[in-house]
This record gives C-alpha cells, structure tokens and sequence, in this order.
C-alpha cells in the first residue's frame, strides 16, 4: 500500500544552478510495437512522466537466494519489475529491471569488490554501459556517487552511517555534485523505497537513480544479514 503522506516534491531541475553534466541520451533504432520517444532509450519513456517510484519487494517461499520487486508509480501502479539473479561464479550483483512487456530495460552489475570500495556498472538493455555507482567504505556517512560512462560524478547520494543506521526508516538526499543542492530523495520505509526526483529531470539521469537505489538497497541488506546472521556471544 502507497504511503499517503504528503511528500513533498523536489525542486525543479531547470532551477538547479550548478551545471551538472547529463548522460549521453540514445535514439532507439526500432519501435518493437511501442511508442518510442526520440532520444529515449526503449523502455525509459514510462519514467518521463514520472516523478516519484516506490520500490517492493516481492517474497516467495521459492526465491531462495535471489529477490525480485515491483516499482509503482504514484498511483501504485507497476512500472517496472526488478529481479536479482544469483549464479556460482556470477557477479556479485546482478539485477535486471523489466518493463510490463517482460523487455529488459536496465542492468545494475556489480563484476568484483574490495574491501575499500564497491562500484556497479549501469546498463542499458544490450549491456550498454551508461554509468556507473560506487560506494567507497566510510564509517560516518553515507556516500554513493552516480557516475556517467566517463566515471564523471554527475550527482551523489548522502545520508547516515550504515555502521550504525541500517535498520528502521533511513533517508538519504540525492544531491549536485558540489553538495550544494538537493534534487531529489531516497527513503527506506519498511519494507518499501521511495525514491523522489524532479519531474523535468533527464530521463537517463532518472532510471539510474532509481538502478542506484536497487545498488543502495543492497548493501543495507548485505549489512543487515551479517548483523542478523553474526554468532550470539552468549
């Protein structure tokens, strides 16, 4: 169920003063039976009249190891649906997002990690790279980048330690690279994200902050199983 308090929306885009730098947008070659928006990669154009995603997860008895969720859009209907494989030998991430026709849409890969640091590559369908999301380790904050294919820092993702902030509610302000303005907000609510961003923002620059709140919810929930899962000292 679709939270009913009064959110408030975020800034216009076009009123954000600092120049950040907008991913490389792509002309889809073919319609597939859709409509197709020029500059739009296929599949994204559901998100142009969107300002406002809320992230489920869906559980089953039979999931095992891998998740899966179902974006809603503001009327709590499904835009998109998300499911995170698990292989041997696999990425240590790899989620894919599925439009209503079953069509891939996105990919958020993460190939290896180290102790310092995580980052995920940002795909379009076809496994074309579009940016990435890293998330260097910092016991105070919260601090994940959104990078275009370039690893230029487009925007950042700020909010409190997940040493200390991983259970309850949690928000984090999705802000220009220079800290100086917010445009938008991703927040833990239970069992649920909501993710809040400009109505006129890039359509490109709006599914990967959606594909990097999936990143987000995955490092809470890796932090939560070592928690949960850590031997009782008694």
């Amino acid at each position: 169920m679709m939270n009913a308090e009064h959110t408030e929306d975020p800034p216009s885009y076009n009123a954000i003063s600092t120049p950040v730098v907008s991913p490389v947008t792509y002309s889809p070659p073919y319609s597939s039976g859709r409509e197709v928006v020029k500059g739009v990669p296929p599949g994204l154009q559901d998100l142009l009249q969107i300002n406002q995603l809320s992230i489920h997860e869906r559980f089953s008895v039979s999931q095992r190891w891998a998740r899966s969720f179902d974006v809603l859009d503001h009327r709590g209907q499904r835009v998109y649906q998300a499911i995170q494989y698990v292989e041997c030998c696999g990425p240590n991430f790899d989620l894919r997002v599925r439009d209503r026709r079953g069509d891939e849409v996105m990919g958020v890969i993460e190939s290896n990690s180290c102790g310092c640091s995580r980052e995920a590559a940002l795909t379009l369908k076809g496994d074309k790279c579009i940016g990435f999301v890293s998330f260097p380790s910092n016991n105070f904050i919260t601090h994940l980048s959104i990078m275009d294919s370039s690893r230029e820092v487009l925007l950042l993702i700020l909010g409190p330690s997940l040493k200390i902030s991983i259970f309850g509610n949690i928000s984090f302000e999705v802000k220009s690279r220079d800290e100086q303005h917010v445009v938008g907000m991703i927040r833990s609510e239970g069992n649920q994200y909501m993710v809040i961003f400009p109505m006129d923002l890039e359509v490109t620059m709006k599914a990967m902050i959606m594909a990097s709140c999936f990143y987000l919810d995955s490092i809470i929930y890796d932090q939560r199983r070592s928690v949960t899962d850590r031997p009782s000292s008694s």
